[in-house]
């Protein structure tokens, strides 16, 4: 019981106090965007198979090692459940596990089937009313818009409009192109998915709720510092004035992510100010720091797991 209450005490404390401890190790070591994008992500990994666990945990406690296969499993819990006087307390905590993986798997079919169908809609578009280009040495979708705008949408591309090539000199165009290019090659667009549907299948955790807010901005970041290492950080912040507009057009396919995202007075000041990356010492730190903070939960759970049931006497089934 004692490692069941230390499981779910670690678990909630990376569901409230995840956010700002994750913040705190990033500052405190010099974290940039990248190694910032991979704890956030390992923290909702973590998370989840926390709670994955804990359901584990869950049958383990009250069925004990008496696992002989599906069907006899199902009986031993029926009998354990009864001979434990744990009904009530086990069917609501079942019924809770059972809604929260029921909603988490709609919620990302139907998210999925959604993001596939506008991607398609949009693919059909750019072939029916854009033309492929050689722009900086990359091939682009062009798209006859007096609006400067760039982005990039898995499976497509990159999109860029009229209006940016007239907008924008020859070296501004390739950071901005180095900027999309990072975005693809890092598939950020899965982190920044991962993160949103996290947060709209389990609604009110705060983790995931910060998670869903900066996955977003720290893949701009990320995207940003490739650029400026490849072109140079004057001509992506000329790209970036000449680009940032009031509201972003509408046509985007979905998980498109745009050289303008994000908060471009924010990415001028990171762009602009000195170098804050800490000593390797502080980051190894940082990173052992983080390590801890997302292992202990679902190691600690897992251990529960499996000392409940090496610890309790198995059932004896009667088919």
């Amino acid at each position: 019981m004692t490692a069941a209450a230390a499981a779910l005490a670690a678990a909630l404390l990376l569901a409230c106090a995840g956010p700002a401890l994750l913040d705190r190790v990033g500052r405190a070591g010099g974290l940039g965007p990248g190694a910032m994008l991979a704890q956030w992500t390992l923290a909702t990994t973590a998370w989840l198979l926390t709670c994955g666990a804990l359901v584990a945990m869950l049958a383990a406690e009250v069925m004990g090692p008496g696992l002989k296969g599906f069907v006899t499993a199902c009986v031993t819990l029926l009998q354990a459940v009864r001979a434990n006087g744990a009904a009530t307390w086990f069917g609501v905590l079942a019924a809770a596990a059972a809604l929260a993986g029921a909603r988490f798997w709609w919620v990302t079919l139907h998210r999925g089937r959604d993001a596939t169908r506008r991607r398609r809609e949009h693919r059909r578009g750019l072939v029916s009313g854009a033309r492929r280009r050689t722009v900086g040495g990359l091939r682009v979708w062009l798209v006859e818009a007096e609006r400067p705008d760039a982005y990039c949408v898995p499976g497509s591309g990159v999109v860029v409009t009229r209006g940016t090539l007239e907008a924008l000199s020859a070296r501004q165009m390739r950071a901005v192109l180095a900027h999309e290019q990072a975005h693809l090659r890092g598939r950020h667009h899965l982190l920044v998915a991962w993160a949103r549907l996290l947060d709209a299948a389990f609604p009110g955790v705060p983790l995931l709720r910060a998670a869903a807010r900066e996955v977003p901005v720290l893949v701009e970041w990320a995207a940003d510092d490739r650029a400026a290492r490849a072109e140079g950080a004057a001509p992506l912040l000329h790209a970036l004035g000449a680009m940032a507009v009031p509201a972003a057009p509408a046509g985007r396919a979905p998980q498109a992510l745009a050289a303008d995202g994000a908060c471009p007075v924010q990415r001028a000041r990171r762009l602009l100010g000195p170098s804050r990356g800490g000593g390797a010492a502080r980051r190894v730190l940082a990173a052992a720091a983080a390590a801890v903070l997302l292992f202990t939960p679902p190691a600690l759970t897992f251990g529960a797991a499996a000392v409940t049931a090496a610890t309790s006497p198995p059932c004896t089934c009667t088919l």
